[in-house]
């Protein structure tokens, strides 16, 4: 995702789902004047903080869901991104706006998920056979950690109808499928990679 960030020195930045903090200290070392993050789990913050104390970064992180009022200021940051988080939400409209309302008129919001198309096809004896439906977008149960959670595989037009509902302006979409992918040693599952985009990114600015 790094091509997508303008200059961000100087810049104040929100990660949303700030796992281990590793993309904060990237933005971080990039001169950014104020990191904040959240993420839903005590455990996944503690490592953050310690993880960007060993960088010397410092970063206001918040323990809370995407979903919910964190106490977050509005019209307040230049970046807001997240990487493989946005699709966990519960209320991808919700936290759009959420999302919208952290950032100033003209700020940039960066996000990357699971491609839609790639959960609907597997590889089998050298073909590719779609064993999804990409218009079913029911809710199921996936096991993380210790913890289940609930996952809705939305079309990709239903983020950036979502988008656009929030008052975001789409600038770029990237469809891809990550080099290290394409040179897995799971020879089927980089077969499917180089055929049909594994990931996108979108990025988009708030009106």
């Amino acid at each position: 995702m790094p091509v997508f960030f303008d200059e961000v020195a100087g810049k104040k930045v929100l990660e949303i789902g700030c796992g281990t903090g590793h993309s904060l200290q990237y933005i971080g070392e990039r001169g950014a004047s104020e990191l904040w993050g959240i993420d839903i789990t005590r455990e996944q913050i503690n490592k953050a903080e310690l993880h960007l104390k060993t960088c010397n970064l410092t970063a206001k992180l918040i323990c809370s869901s995407m979903e919910e009022e964190c106490g977050l200021p509005e019209d307040y940051f230049d970046f807001v991104y997240s990487v493989y988080g946005i699709g966990w939400t519960t209320d991808l409209e919700g936290t759009f706006r959420r999302i919208a309302s952290y950032l100033k008129k003209g700020g940039v919001f960066i996000f990357s998920w699971s491609h839609p198309i790639h959960k609907c096809v597997a590889a089998e004896d050298d073909m590719l056979v779609f064993k999804k439906c990409y218009f079913d977008e029911s809710w199921y149960s996936v096991s993380v950690g210790e913890g289940v959670l609930s996952l809705s595989d939305r079309k990709l037009s239903t983020y950036i109808n979502a988008l656009a509902r929030a008052g975001f302006i789409i600038e770029q979409l990237i469809e891809e499928s990550d080099e290290d992918i394409l040179k897995s040693k799971d020879n089927s599952f980089a077969k499917k990679a180089s055929m049909l985009p594994v990931t996108f990114v979108i990025k988009a600015v708030k009106k």
